[in-house]
């Protein structure tokens, strides 16, 4: 037995290196396939990108375009086809071809039922989430749409106080309290720690949202997601479970230490339902927890079975991190985008000026910043220029170019307004960037415009005039995409993000840039600067 024992331990690096070369093998034909394959679509529907040439070799040259290129091949598909209501297929190397239908057609995709085109498949398969998330009962049986809609949503007034908090001490923080000097910011490393911190703030409360070494967990495992998803895509299908914990490790890291900060939270939450404190007086815990794991527990509570999985720390700690990455990182890149936008705007100083005066007229506060509770939301949803500048931000530079993605989950597939049968597992949709930079929808659709959707509509009219909100979808604003499945989370990152730009624009003065750095694609994410600084100095007060 023992010389059993040996000679395998002997040979087990050899077999390892064999079967990670085969595997390789495996990997690079099934590339190899994937660059020349024409996704057995029909043939008449059109690829950008192939120039002359409607075969494999085409395939191959598009494929490869979409690696660095890709927006190329989104203007060259909507101005050649979707500007004349075609059908195109957009090439996409990492997760397969897509087929974008023109936008008369976004009406026929939203109301399409989720048992023929899901967008939750999309999600998932966009973010590798069977694999990035770390616990498979949080992407088969997902519940922090529901608490989104059911308790975040509804709550989102009670926590302005606190955001307003949270975003007047994160600035003294990072930005500083100078009035005389300019202090030179890295943009998007201190957007992170912002929202991070309200994000935080709201679903665990003080003192975790002011704890360094959590927050730091937390914005690292935030970023490395995107990157680790993409990588995952190269492999195989039937690789990706031996693969991905290669890839994720240092994300497994992250994700064990966030869970060592709050499982002793959530351990001691649970604890008390299932052994309460009998001798306890009624009127000694009047105040109950209103926080993400208070949410989870009574979500499962509520069900008329009560699965016990849904009340395992481990479920609990896994679903805080996919909420997080949820709440935090399209907000981070969207309040990072808007300001760099507004710095290499020509009407820098104007527009921060004009925003700084509405929020002092809307809030009642003097420069040196108004109470927390003048943050409500009557007040919030006067502040039209401070949406706008957002809003607009996020249709010129969003993070993902896609508007509406959905999958063919039906197995027979599905057939298009023109005729076109597409198979089962093909993805269909609209993309934004395009919509968003169509001159037909907007006049100088390349140019950003601070106060665009306060002047579409007029100023001081009637609610008839009032002008299209950031959290306001629409077949020509995919920010959040569209339809029943929009972001349910927007009216949660809205009110962040609008608390957020308002403090900046009451409390400090941004220097103008010559000129704008640019965004960088990342196969289909689109990341704000992520080095690049601003010069920023606290106004006086007056």
């Amino acid at each position: 037995m023992a010389a059993l024992i040996e000679i395998a331990f002997a040979a087990a690096p050899s077999t390892l290196g064999a079967a990670v070369t085969i595997g390789l093998i495996i990997t690079f034909f099934n590339l190899l396939h994937r660059l020349f394959s024409n996704a057995s679509l029909p043939s008449n529907l059109p690829w950008a990108g192939v120039g002359g040439r409607s075969n494999g070799l085409g395939r191959a040259k598009a494929n490869l375009t979409s690696f660095f290129h890709l927006r190329k091949l989104l203007d060259e598909g909507y101005i050649k086809y979707s500007k004349n209501d075609h059908a195109y297929v957009l090439p996409y190397f990492i997760n397969g071809p897509q087929v974008i239908l023109p936008p008369s057609q976004i009406q026929w995709l939203t109301e399409q039922p989720d048992d023929i085109l899901s967008q939750e498949h999309v999600n998932r398969q966009f973010l590798q989430s069977d694999y990035t998330f770390f616990h498979a009962n949080m992407v088969k049986d997902p519940v922090h749409p529901e608490v989104i809609q059911h308790q975040l949503t509804k709550k989102i007034g009670t926590f302005a106080d606190a955001v307003a908090d949270e975003v007047r001490a994160s600035l003294e923080t990072y930005w500083g309290t100078d009035t005389e000097e300019w202090r030179e910011v890295k943009l998007y490393d201190t957007m992170l720690l912002l929202i991070t911190r309200l994000s935080v703030r709201v679903f665990m409360g003080l003192p975790l949202c002011r704890d360094k070494t959590f927050l730091s967990v937390c914005s690292r495992f935030i970023r490395k997601v995107a990157m680790a998803a993409a990588a995952i895509s190269l492999f195989p299908v039937f690789l990706r479970p031996v693969v991905s914990p290669i890839f994720t490790l240092f994300d497994y890291i992250l994700y064990r230490r966030c869970g060592s900060f709050i499982m002793p939270i959530i351990r001691t939450r649970l604890d008390r339902l299932r052994n309460p404190d009998t001798e306890k007086l009624p009127l000694e815990d009047l105040t109950p927890n209103n926080d993400f794991v208070q949410w989870a527990i009574d979500h499962a509570l509520a069900r008329p079975v009560v699965n016990p999985v849904e009340l395992d720390a481990r479920v609990l700690a896994a679903r805080f991190c996919v909420i997080a990455f949820a709440a935090i990182q399209s907000s981070v890149i969207t309040l990072t985008n808007t300001l760099f936008d507004l710095a290499a705007s020509p009407a820098c100083v104007e527009s921060l000026a004009s925003m700084h005066e509405e929020v002092v007229r809307e809030t009642g506060a003097a420069s040196d910043g108004p109470a927390s509770s003048a943050w409500s939301r009557p007040a919030l949803s006067r502040m039209e220029r401070v949406d706008s500048a957002l809003r607009e931000s996020l249709r010129l530079n969003g993070f993902i170019e896609r508007g509406i993605m959905k999958l063919v989950v039906a197995p027979e597939g599905v057939t298009l307004p023109d005729g076109s049968h597409i198979p089962y597992g093909t993805k269909i949709g609209i993309s934004a960037y395009s919509v968003h930079r169509d001159e037909g929808n907007y006049a100088n659709a390349v140019r950003y415009d601070a106060f665009r959707f306060v002047r579409e509509r007029g100023e001081g009219g009637g609610r008839e005039k009032r002008p299209q909100g950031l959290v306001n979808t629409s077949e020509k604003f995919l920010g959040f995409s569209h339809g029943s499945h929009a972001c349910p989370g927007r009216f949660f990152a809205a009110n962040q993000l609008k608390i957020a730009l308002g403090h900046i624009a009451l409390l400090y003065e941004i220097e103008p840039l010559p000129k704008r750095p640019k965004n960088m694609w990342f196969f289909g994410h689109i990341a704000p600067p992520l080095t690049e600084t601003l010069r920023v100095r606290r106004r006086k007060m007056c």
